[in-house]
C-alpha cells in the first residue's frame, strides 16, 4: 500500500501499526472470551489521542485528515474490529457535533470527546428499523420548557460503555438527532451478548422512558436529522468500516499464507497446491483493490470532492464482501486450525459477517450506488427523453 501513500502517511501508517499492535495484538482473544474492552484500553486510546484523532485541534483533538485516520482503523482493524468499533462510533458523534452542533454543543462536548472523559455511542437501529430509518418509533415530544424522549434501540456499540447517546428520533415537525446523557433517570441500558461477531463492542439495549432533555440537547433542526445529519455520520461510520475491512483482511492473509507455507498435504507444502494458490492470490488481489478503493475514497473526502460519498460507498460495498469472502477461504485453507477460537482467523470470520452488515447492508448500498454508477456510465447525453429516465433510485 506504501505506494498509494505520501512519505509522511506512509510513516503515519506504520507509526499506528506498531503501536497498536505492540500494545494489544496478544490481548483481543481474551477480549473476545469476556465479551467487554477493558477499561485500561479505553484509558489507552484516549491517553494516546484516539478518541479525538477526527476532532479539530481547536477542540483538543488531533486534526488527522481522512487517509490519516482510514490508516488508523486499518491498524485497529488488523488487532480487533471491537476496539476499531470504539472509536468509530464515538467518532461518528464527534464528527456529527464538529460539523453541525451548536456553538454551545461544541464548545462543550468536543473537549470531553476529545480527551476520553465522555465515551460516546450512536442509538438508531430499532426493532423494525434498521436500513429504513423511517420506521423509527422512538418519539421527542415537547412538553412544558423541555423534550421527552420515549423509545427502545437496539444494537447500540458500546451503548454499555457509553457516557453519552446520539438518538436517532421521529418528531411531529420530522426526524431528529438528540444527545441524551447517561445519567438521565429515565434511561436504561442492558447488555446484548451472544452476537456472531464484535463480541467485545459491549453492545446494549437503551430503553428510554420518559427521559426529559433539554431543547439545546437537539442537533440541528427537525427533518434536518435524516437529509443531512445521520448521512454525514454514516458517512464517517462507512469509511471507518472500510478500511477496519482492509485491516482484518490483511491479518486474515497473514495467518492464512503462515499457515499454507508451513503445512504439508499430499507430500508437497500446501502453498504449492492450486487449490490453495488460487485462495491465497485472490486474497492478496482483493487487498490490494480494497487498499486502493478505500485510499480513493479517504482523499475525495478530505478534497471535499462531491464524488466522496459514491467512493465511500463503493470502498465499503468491496472491501466488506472482500474481506467476508476470503475470512471463509482462509478458515477453509487453514483447516482445524483456522477454526479455533484462539486463532485470529477464527475471529475474523465471525466478524466479517457482522461488517458486511452494519452500517448498511450490500443490499442497501447497490440501492444507493446503482443510481450514480448507471448514470455516469451511460454518459452526459442520458435522461434526453431516452428510454429508462423515469428510474430514480426510488423506494419500492
Amino acid at each position: 500500500m506504501e505506494n498509494l501513500l505520501t512519505q509522511a502517511e506512509a510513516r503515519h501508517h506504520s507509526a499506528v501499526i506498531a503501536s497498536v499492535g505492540t500494545a494489544w495484538a496478544a490481548d483481543s482473544r481474551v477480549w473476545e472470551r469476556d465479551e467487554r474492552l477493558p477499561e485500561e484500553v479505553v484509558a489507552w486510546c484516549a491517553a494516546e489521542g484516539l478518541l479525538g484523532a477526527m476532532i479539530p485541534r481547536a477542540y483538543g483533538g488531533l486534526g488527522w485528515s481522512a487517509v490519516e485516520l482510514g490508516l488508523l482503523y486499518e491498524a485497529l482493524g488488523r488487532v480487533s474490529a471491537s476496539l476499531a468499533s470504539l472509536v468509530n462510533v464515538h467518532g461518528m458523534v464527534a464528527q456529527t457535533l464538529v460539523r453541525w452542533g451548536s456553538g454551545g454543543q461544541r464548545e462543550e462536548l468536543l473537549p470531553e470527546l476529545a480527551s476520553g472523559r465522555k465515551i460516546a455511542a450512536v442509538s438508531m437501529t430499532e426493532r423494525q428499523a434498521g436500513s429504513d430509518l423511517s420506521l423509527i418509533e422512538t418519539t421527542l415530544t415537547g412538553q412544558g420548557s423541555g423534550h421527552v424522549l420515549d423509545g427502545t434501540k437496539l444494537y447500540t456499540t458500546f451503548g454499555q460503555r457509553a457516557d453519552l447517546y446520539l438518538v436517532y428520533a421521529r418528531t411531529a415537525g420530522g426526524p431528529v438527532c438528540c444527545l441524551l446523557d447517561r445519567t438521565n433517570p429515565g434511561l436504561t441500558v442492558s447488555p446484548i451478548t451472544g452476537l456472531l461477531g464484535l463480541r467485545a463492542a459491549q453492545v446494549a439495549r437503551v430503553e428510554m422512558r420518559g427521559c426529559r432533555i433539554e431543547p439545546d440537547a437537539v442537533v440541528g433542526k427537525p427533518g434536518f436529522a435524516q437529509s443531512v445529519l445521520l448521512p454525514h455520520a454514516l458517512e464517517h461510520g462507512r469509511h471507518a468500516v472500510a478500511w477496519m475491512a482492509v485491516g482484518m483482511l490483511s491479518s486474515a492473509l497473514a495467518s492464512c499464507s503462515a499457515a499454507v507455507l508451513e503445512r504439508r498435504a499430499f507430500g508437497r507444502v500446501l502453498v504449492e497446491h492450486g487449490q490453495i494458490q488460487n485462495i491465497v492470490t485472490a486474497m492478496g488481489v482483493d487487498l490490494e483493490a480494497a487498499r486502493a478503493l478505500c485510499v480513493q475514497a479517504s482523499r475525495a473526502m478530505a478534497a471535499a470532492d462531491p464524488a466522496a460519498t459514491r467512493k465511500v460507498l463503493m470502498a465499503k460495498y468491496f472491501a466488506c464482501q472482500a474481506l467476508e469472502r476470503h475470512a471463509a477461504q482462509a478458515v477453509q485453507a487453514m483447516g482445524a486450525r483456522g477454526a479455533l477460537e484462539d486463532d485470529g482467523a477464527s475471529r475474523i470470520y465471525r466478524d466479517a459477517k457482522v461488517l458486511n452488515i452494519i452500517e448498511g447492508t450490500p443490499q442497501l448500498l447497490e440501492r444507493l450506488l446503482t443510481p450514480q454508477i448507471a448514470r455516469e456510465a451511460a454518459g452526459p447525453s442520458w435522461g434526453n427523453g431516452r428510454p429508462g429516465t423515469a428510474f430514480h433510485g426510488r423506494k419500492g
